[in-house]
This record gives structure tokens, C-alpha cells and sequence, in this order.
């Protein structure tokens, strides 16, 4: 049962690939209106709720369990959180890499919250998580069939135990057992099973695309990432504790921990200033609105005299912001 659960899954992921190249093939997608698009909030992350009110938008009602499995599919490194990032890598077209860049490249355009994006695009990016949606039925059944358990089915393409198995290894699993296959079909496990894009697979990757899912997940993937992240940079989250399977992750009720003394070696705040300006994907409107809780709410104007020095043009660039750019907003909005 497991050669065909691979198999399926490879053509699965075929299936969501072209849908992908058909949506990046309009020359009015842009990756980053179509994440402001879902995110409705604002807050540099896509949440349970934003999925479940998008595909509303688009007439399709979701079970907990669906959306649940929808945001998992969007997190691609495994977070609990579904940034940016993580929302291009599995949007944008995994086997055309001058398809994927031509629509990375495209000028952004400003996305009002609540508003729907150009019917073609905002039916093409529909397509895609229904599409997703659809192998998550069709590979349900096929998963509950079958009988090895995870470490049992590793183990049979790990010949060698090396704990990872690669392309090669998983030509020779379908090699032994006289299974028909074609390179196309290795790349698309690798696609949908490779999240960290090492060209290998891990027992835990395995488990994610073998085992069937569970809500849970999600929450074990944030504790995770959480412990896995050094402390000066952690985030506390102030958010309600889920009540059942799922739980909104939305990253708006979070603060930042701030150092109890005076850090002596911060340089001036106007040369602060000027260093955040300076970095390349410095934009103003999302800072504006991805201030803090624990910042005083303030207008856009007086905002803009607080971040940027003095005679300093506004940028209202569109690009997506790191989290060094962030930081450093904070850094003058504390002072």
C-alpha cells in the first residue's frame, strides 16, 4: 500500500503544479497582493480564519478539519505560522523556475481589506487551494488504508539507515518493487515532501506527507519553532489558548520582550533612523500597520514623524519587510 500511497501523492502534487503555472502565468498576479489579499488584517500573517473567510468569499464552506489542513499546506517551514515566505514557496510554480521568478518580479499593487483581487487571479488562487483541498480527501482514504507504520515505510526506502533517503534511493525503492515511474514523478514528492530544500527527506518530512493529518500539528509545529528559536528572539504569544482541534495562529497579539536596563551601546536615535530607511525593503504603510500592542496607537502622519529623520521623503514601496527592518522599527518606537 505504501508504492501507492507515493505514488499518489506524486500525482497529487502534479495536479496542484499546473494550477500553479496557470495562475502565474497572468500577467496581474503578483504574489504579495495576493497574500495582502488573505491576510485582512494586516498583520504579516495568514491565520485559520483568513482561509475560512477567503474560500467564503469564493462559495466554498470549510470544515475545521479542512482548514485546518489548509493552513498547515501554506506553512511551508513548518512554524505554525504561514509569513510571506512561506506563502510565495507554495503558490508560486516549483518546476518553472523563470515562470516563478517572472511573477516574483512583477510590481506590486495596494489590496484594500475585504476586497477581492481581479477575478482571474482571485479564481486562480482559489483553484489552487481547492486543488490542494482535493488531494487532502483523495489521499485521506489511502492514508487510513494503509498499514506500515512510519518508521516501518522510512526504513523500506532508507536502505542503507542513513535516517534521510534521497532521489536516488527513491528510484531504487521503485526499481525493486517493479513500480513504473518517471523523473517527474520524483521531483513531486520531493516537492511536497522537501521542506527545508535540503534534496532530502527526513523521517519527520516523511511523517508530515505519510502520516494522516491532525489539527494538532499545527499546534506542536509552533511550540517547536518556538523552543527551537533562541531566546532573545522569541515572541511571547498573548493569545487565548485554543478551546478544540484548531486554533486561530494569527501573530497580532504578541509583544516583543524589551531589555529591563538601557542598552548604552544603541547608537543616536536620528542615525537609527537612517539605518532603518537605508535597508532595501524598508516600507512605510506595512510598518504603519504592523505596529505592536504594547506601541500607543498613533495617526500615519505622526507615525511618519516619529520613524523617518528630518527632510526625509516618504517610500511607500510595497515590498515585503524582514524581520532585521521590524526590529529596528521597534528599536525607535521604544525610545
Amino acid at each position: 500500500m505504501l508504492t501507492e500511497l507515493i505514488i499518489e501523492i506524486c500525482e497529487c502534487e502534479r495536479r496542484t503544479e499546473t494550477v500553479r503555472k496557470l495562475l502565474s502565468q497572468l500577467s496581474q498576479f503578483e504574489p504579495y497582493a495576493a497574500f495582502k489579499r488573505m491576510d485582512k488584517s494586516r498583520c504579516g500573517e495568514i491565520s485559520y480564519q483568513d482561509i475560512i473567510d477567503f474560500m467564503l468569499d469564493n462559495n466554498c464552506s470549510l470544515t475545521s478539519l479542512e482548514a485546518s489542513y489548509l493552513l498547515q499546506y501554506l506553512d511551508f517551514n513548518r512554524d505554525g505560522r504561514v509569513t510571506y515566505t512561506d506563502f510565495a514557496k507554495q503558490i508560486l510554480p516549483k518546476t518553472d523556475l523563470i515562470l516563478k521568478e517572472t511573477a516574483a518580479a512583477r510590481d506590486s499593487y495596494f489590496v484594500l481589506a475585504n476586497k477581492t483581487l481581479p477575478n482571474e487571479i482571485e479564481w486562480g488562487l482559489y483553484k489552487i487551494l481547492h486543488q490542494e483541498l482535493s488531494n487532502f480527501k483523495h489521499l485521506k482514504i489511502i492514508k487510513d488504508l494503509c498499514k506500515e507504520s512510519v518508521q516501518q515505510a522510512f526504513q523500506m526506502i532508507d536502505h542503507y539507515q542513513l535516517g534521510y533517503f534521497t532521489a536516488q534511493h527513491l528510484e531504487n525503492y521503485f526499481k525493486t518493487n517493479y513500480i513504473q515511474y518517471d523523473k517527474q514523478d520524483i521531483c513531486a514528492f520531493f516537492h511536497a515532501s522537501d521542506r527545508d530544500e535540503d534534496n532530502k527527506i527526513s523521517i519527520v518530512e516523511f511523517n508530515y506527507v505519510i502520516k494522516p493529518f491532525h489539527p494538532s500539528q499545527i499546534l506542536k509545529d509552533r511550540e517547536r519553532a518556538f523552543y527551537s528559536t533562541p531566546k532573545k528572539y522569541r515572541r511571547i504569544d498573548n493569545s487565548p489558548k485554543p478551546q478544540n482541534s484548531f486554533t486561530n495562529v494569527r501573530s497580532k497579539q504578541f509583544i516583543y520582550k524589551t531589555p529591563v536596563k538601557a542598552d548604552l551601546s544603541q547608537p543616536d536615535l536620528e542615525i537609527q533612523k537612517q539605518q532603518l530607511i537605508q535597508q532595501s525593503d524598508f516600507n512605510l504603510i506595512d510598518l504603519f500597520y504592523q505596529q505592536p500592542k504594547a506601541t500607543p496607537e498613533m495617526k500615519f502622519r505622526k507615525f511618519c514623524k516619529t520613524i523617518l529623520p528630518k527632510n526625509a521623503p516618504p517610500n511607500y514601496q510595497t515590498k515585503p519587510i524582514s524581520a532585521k527592518t521590524y526590529q529596528m522599527m521597534l528599536n525607535i518606537l521604544r525610545q
